[in-house]
């Protein structure tokens, strides 16, 4: 374990030292730290590789493992025995096929004297490398690796390899347009690859395959139908179900819009239990506004999907738009159900949970940016039980920006809700506005959240 510790505490380092930047500090408080000798003999035997091989450096484009040299533990054991360089050479062809493959991922195994010596070098087509991964493919409890081959702009070629002390073995290969994500839909405790095509046979149909290891090779065991108009899927999202069956949950852009396709394997394969038949789409799973995507929204596990609902404006037609966001739960046979209503405030980083009873008819919101060149904006909540009435505003939630944030926060009838380092939220509530919104200040600190970042990945 001291071995992984140093590397962990070294890695960033390491990063600067590999990157080819020549650094001439001023004083010893901007040297860089002096490496042991085991990463000194790894740069050299990655100069060396790349001298060989005439080699520079290749791009990572996408994902969490961008770094051109990673520090990986393959085995589990819980030390970081391999570095994986990642280089492009002047384009050479393959003696056998005669394809150009100047893609080069090179493996370094480090011994037991602590020093790196390479046992694997792996060849791929493409200008960069889209993306890599290294996911237990095949239960065995070692990782193996993924990558993301860029051939063009919207094509790639997916392959995933394991490692023996024979060499490496490709479990799989295949040309995809769309992305791809691992999950173990079949709950064996590996992971499969589901990979996402847009239109491969010219007649309008899109998948998603399904692929499974079965005797040493990763095979296409199925493939599952994805909504019909599909421009492009833009993240994709694994979870459990409402059944608790684990499953997919893919977001495409349509023509008219955004759907969610949801696959899970069932008797026949993997499955698209949300596409209705007639459309072709999943309309149950249909929106219009982009900033909402699927989460798991209150915490109990399963993702859940938005459907946003426009909200008639109180006052006119300028007002800018403003919707309730309906979080729907989805399980293995298709059927849908609303598990949370939600305004989302997405400029301010802020969301707030609506209680159960409200009679979703009888709210609408408005945004008050007016005072917003002093650090204040607004959003304001009213009760309107008809629209020949005067809407009563009975809940404004603030975020407060600037250097007297602290003093605003404090005026008369507001509450802190939550703050960080750019800003304090807080509240002001009438109860007298709306006596049957079954609210207090305590009850409205418990129902908001902040809005965290999203990933999505393709």
């Amino acid at each position: 374990m001291k071995r992984c510790f140093l590397l962990a505490a070294l890695g960033a380092a390491l990063a600067l030292c590999l990157s080819g930047c020549i650094f001439e500090p001023v004083d010893k408080l901007y040297a860089l730290p002096v490496l042991p000798q085991e990463y000194r003999e790894l740069q050299s035997t990655i100069d060396a590789t790349m001298s060989e091989l005439g080699a520079e450096y290749a791009t990572i484009n996408y994902g969490s493992n961008t770094s051109t040299i990673q520090l990986l533990d393959m085995d589990g054991d819980g030390d970081q025995e391999t570095a994986a360089v990642f280089l492009r050479v002047t384009a050479v062809k393959d003696e056998k096929s005669g394809e150009e493959k100047p893609m080069r991922v090179c493996l370094f195994r480090q011994g037991e004297d602590l020093s790196y010596h390479q046992v694997y070098m792996l060849e791929g087509n493409g200008t960069s490398i889209n993306s890599v991964a290294y996911e237990d493919l095949t239960g065995d409890g070692s990782r193996e690796l993924i990558v993301s081959w860029q051939l063009s702009a919207g094509v790639h070629i997916l392959s995933a390899y394991n490692f023996a002390p024979s060499g490496a073995n490709e479990l799989m290969s295949t040309t995809y347009n769309e992305g791809y994500v691992t999950a173990d839909l079949d709950q064996d405790g590996s992971r499969e690859l589901i990979v996402f095509q847009q239109d491969i046979t010219g007649e309008g149909y899109n998948v998603a395959e399904y692929y499974d290891y079965q005797d040493g090779v990763m095979v296409l065991s199925s493939t599952g139908t994805l909504s019909d108009g599909l421009k492009d899927v833009t993240r994709a999202d694994t979870g459990l179900l409402s059944d608790g069956r684990p499953g997919v949950y893919v977001t495409l852009e349509l023509e008219t819009g955004y759907v969610t396709d949801v696959l899970t394997l069932n008797r026949t394969g993997l499955t698209n239990v949300t596409r209705d038949a007639e459309s072709g789409m999943s309309l149950a799973t249909a929106w219009t506004n982009t900033d909402a995507s699927t989460t798991d929204i209150n915490g109990d596990g399963v993702l859940e999907i938005p459907r946003p609902q426009l909200l008639t404006p109180p006052d006119g037609e300028n007002a800018s738009a403003q919707y309730l966001i309906y979080w729907q739960q989805v399980d293995s046979s298709g059927r849908s159900a609303t598990s949370d209503i939600t305004y989302h405030s997405y400029t301010d980083g802020w969301y707030f949970t609506l209680p159960v009873g409200w009679d979703i008819n009888n709210i609408t919101v408005t945004r008050d940016d007016s005072l917003s060149g002093r650090g204040e904006r607004a959003v304001v909540f009213y009760h309107w039980p008809g629209q020949k009435e005067e809407p009563d505003k009975f809940l404004t939630i603030y975020r407060l920006t600037g250097s007297n944030r602290v003093s605003r926060s404090k005026m008369t009838g507001r509450v802190v809700l939550y703050s960080d380092s750019n800003a304090i939220y807080c509240a002001s509530f009438d109860a007298k506005a709306w006596r049957d919104c079954g609210l207090d200040l305590e009850g409205i600190g418990q129902r908001f959240k902040p809005i965290t970042a999203a990933w999505s990945s393709r």
